[in-house]
């Protein structure tokens, strides 16, 4: 039998099994339990129904003349930490029934999660409790709406990271759970702040990828018969080196096949793989390498000035047009879409409860120009040159083709810098898909 109930805190006491395991596993000892603990009776001071009670009821089982806590260990500690004497709370005569309960609210408290209003780090909390439970993965995912490979991942970076999971997001353990394998990594995801966790994620994935570009060489390299040494030897220069920052395999596979006539070695340094040849060859490698800088520079500053004549024909070609819209009514609807991408916009039609009227202004085109081609010439420069090795914001790029296709269904004709642009920009595209 279920009754709510309100209960005098000084008669709570938690519950042990027949085992001595306690219902509730986690260390109340950390530093991060009693932040937590602090966190949950700050907010139940702000409940202004039930001022010091917690929204989600504790769920407790009548033990004679005492309550045993099956469900809600911490929220009771808060309470008592801020004065709470009484507060309601779900009561069961049967134990079975209760345990069951603590199942259900775990499953609810995540599948209610917009309701409610959790946070990341609260709902991944239930999806912890439901874990802890032994709730088979597809229920767990099925009530966080997520993938069960996900659950999988969290329930094994749970298991190794034990209580400092508590606060760490649902995300975030799956992060962990990649790096199972390495120590050192699960060490730094597990200690960084949470506000710091995916920047530390992206430099170990990049760390990652870098150790798997450098085995590929290596072995590119080897296999192609090229002997590798620990250091130049004398009588070899460097003629080249290849990074292993999204390196060029196919150059690098090009290079070797056209030099490997027994006299080319390999390196290992801390930026990648240098080739070495005797330094007769390198001198006449160095010669050709400065002509070739040479003819680099020359199109990069005639590219520079085609791009910046570009932005300055394409910002006078708009500002003609913005008092009559129809003359460019493909550019001023991609404009206003990218002025409406701002998340204030998004956040103000929430607060109104209705959309705004995305008809184009002339406003809406200048407030769209601006968050428009935000790529200066270096970048582009970078991208048409560079290619899928250099790192480009996806927002600039898409914004560079949109804005480009949209100008030339209008009349407007770009000039080679700016057709060079966009065709990088539509090949990394292409390439990431």
């Amino acid at each position: 039998m279920q009754t709510l109930e309100t209960v005098e805190l000084c008669d709570v006491f938690p519950y042990e099994r027949e085992d001595g395991e306690a219902m509730n596993p986690r260390d109340f000892s950390t530093k991060e339990s009693a932040a937590h603990i602090a966190d949950l009776a700050e907010q139940f001071k702000h409940n202004r129904l039930n001022p010091g009670q917690p929204v989600m009821k504790p769920i407790l089982y009548r033990d004679g003349g005492i309550y045993r806590i099956i469900d809600g260990e911490c929220r009771v500690r808060a309470m008592r930490s801020i004065g709470t004497k009484r507060f309601l709370a779900e009561v069961y005569d049967d134990l079975d029934d209760a345990e069951l309960a603590r199942t259900e609210a775990a499953k609810a408290m995540v599948e209610t999660d917009v309701k409610l209003g959790l946070t990341a780090a609260e709902k991944s909390r239930g999806v912890q409790t439901m874990l802890a439970l032994d709730i088979p993965d597809e229920e767990v995912a099925a009530a966080a709406r997520t993938d069960a490979a996900t659950v999988r991942k969290a329930r094994r970076a749970v298991r190794k990271v034990q209580d400092a999971a508590y606060d760490m997001t649902l995300d975030r353990l799956a992060a962990i759970a990649e790096f199972e394998g390495d120590d050192e990594a699960v060490a730094e995801l597990r200690d960084c702040k949470q506000s710091d966790w995916q920047r530390v994620y992206a430099g170990l994935k990049s760390r990652a990828e870098q150790r798997r570009n450098r085995a590929e060489m290596v072995a590119m390299i080897a296999d192609a018969g090229v002997e590798f040494v620990d250091e130049c030897p004398e009588g070899y220069e460097a003629c080249r080196t290849f990074s292993d920052f999204r390196p060029d395999l196919a150059a690098l596979d090009a290079y070797v096949a056209d030099n490997a006539d027994g006299c080319l070695l390999a390196e290992e340094t801390p930026f990648g793989v240098t080739l070495l040849v005797p330094a007769e060859e390198a001198a006449d490698e160095s010669a050709q390498a400065a002509a070739q800088r040479r003819d680099d520079a020359q199109r990069k500053a005639d590219f520079y000035a085609a791009y910046e004549d570009g932005r300055t024909a394409r910002f006078e070609w708009t500002a003609a047009r913005t008092l009559r819209l129809g003359t460019m009514r493909r550019t001023a609807l991609a404009l206003t879409a990218l002025a409406m991408d701002d998340p204030a916009v998004e956040a103000f039609e929430e607060l109104m409860g209705r959309p705004i009227d995305r008809t184009p202004t002339e406003l809406a085109v200048a407030i769209g120009w601006r968050a428009a081609w935000d790529m200066n010439s270096g970048t582009a420069w970078s991208l048409v040159s560079g290619g899928c090795s250099v790192h480009v914001c996806r927002d600039a790029i898409e914004s560079v083709t949109i804005v480009y296709e949209a100008m030339k269904a209008d009349g407007y004709e770009p000039n080679e810098a700016e057709t060079e642009t966009y065709e990088a920009c539509m090949a990394r595209l292409e390439s990431e898909q």
